[in-house]
């Protein structure tokens, strides 16, 4: 239960971080910015852009550790992920990271999602997270053999 509970918030999460990207900027917003890193993006949003995002994503999100093991949470012979999301900025920020996840041929099986909210400059939010069947699309959980941030999508706290 605990598992889809979190992919639900992460689901929630992503939603509210969009929606909260697309307002029209007169609703308290203004001089607010977000920032999103998207693996494979197309320069479409420019260059500079496309940078700062990988940066972020680069300086912020950390794959800390990555396999099959026996978790309490989890369960037994799960792909377990351990990351750090570390706020780089000046102010507080929230964070909504995709992780892709792959075969032995660098082919993506599944993605799924994780949070950190709130997170003070300078400060460190470490966790594990592990993929349910259900986000695993085009192949199994046993098919996985690594794991890779795809997306950070990096929110100011009002």
């Amino acid at each position: 239960m605990r598992k889809i509970m979190l992919s639900v918030g992460a689901a929630v999460a992503a939603v509210g971080l969009v929606a909260g990207c697309s307002g029209d900027g007169g609703t308290g917003d203004a001089g607010k910015e977000s920032t999103a890193a998207t693996a494979g993006q197309e320069a479409g949003s420019g260059d500079s852009a496309k940078a700062a995002g990988e940066d972020i994503a680069k300086r912020d999100v950390k794959i800390v550790s990555s396999g099959v093991k026996d978790h309490d949470v989890w369960g037994p012979k799960a792909y377990v992920v351990a990351y750090e999301v570390t706020n780089g900025g000046k102010d507080d920020a929230s964070y909504f990271v995709q992780l892709r996840f792959l075969d032995q041929d660098g082919d993506v099986l599944g993605t799924t999602g994780i949070t950190a909210d709130n997170v003070g400059p300078g400060k460190t939010n470490r966790g594990d997270t592990a993929p349910l069947e259900s986000e695993i699309t085009n192949g199994k959980i046993g098919d996985i053999r690594s794991v890779k941030v795809s997306t950070v999508d990096r929110m100011p706290v009002e």
